[in-house]
């Protein structure tokens, strides 16, 4: 018969307790590079909430995103549009429009800033239309939207069938 030796193996144990312990208590504290993940996919999660919120024709939904002073500029080189009073008008447009809208590739993050390319898809006097764009937002602190700039022009913009 074998005898265990009982006091290597609580002192063993009470070891390994405390090593687990203390290793969880450091792992609740997350790393530089462990809050850029958590931000990015935050900020990835807006573009996404974004495009949902179009294609559900979700207005508020849309304006919740923004700060209270942000400006869009959609297309790229026109005028820029200012504050929520404003995005609720250039919003109310889109909404009542049928429109889908499909993110067609990554989020990229770069600081406080991402782009994304998804394609649009209306119809325009009766004809299917397909746009290929890529939408620029930068954030504030608390995560909204403070600028939404859409890279699209005459040269991304097709018939849907070709």
């Amino acid at each position: 018969m074998h005898k265990i030796k009982i006091l290597p193996l609580f002192l063993a144990l009470v070891f390994g307790l405390l090593v687990v312990s203390c290793g969880s208590r450091k792992s609740n504290k997350m790393t530089d590079s462990e809050k850029e993940l958590v931000i990015a996919q935050q900020y990835s999660d807006v573009a996404d909430s974004y495009l949902r919120y179009l294609n559900e024709k979700n207005l508020e939904g849309i304006l919740s995103l923004y700060a209270e002073n942000a400006t869009v500029e959609d297309p790229v080189g026109s005028d820029v549009i200012t504050g929520k009073v404003e995005l609720r008008k250039f919003y109310s447009k889109a909404v009542n429009m049928d429109l889908v809208l499909t993110r067609t590739g990554q989020v990229r993050v770069a600081g406080v800033e991402i782009a994304f390319p998804f394609q649009l898809r209306m119809n325009v006097d009766g004809v299917p239309m397909v746009t290929d764009i890529i939408d620029v937002f930068r954030f504030d602190e608390a995560g909204k939207i403070v600028s939404m700039r859409a890279f699209w022009g005459p040269f991304n913009h097709k018939p849907a069938n070709e």
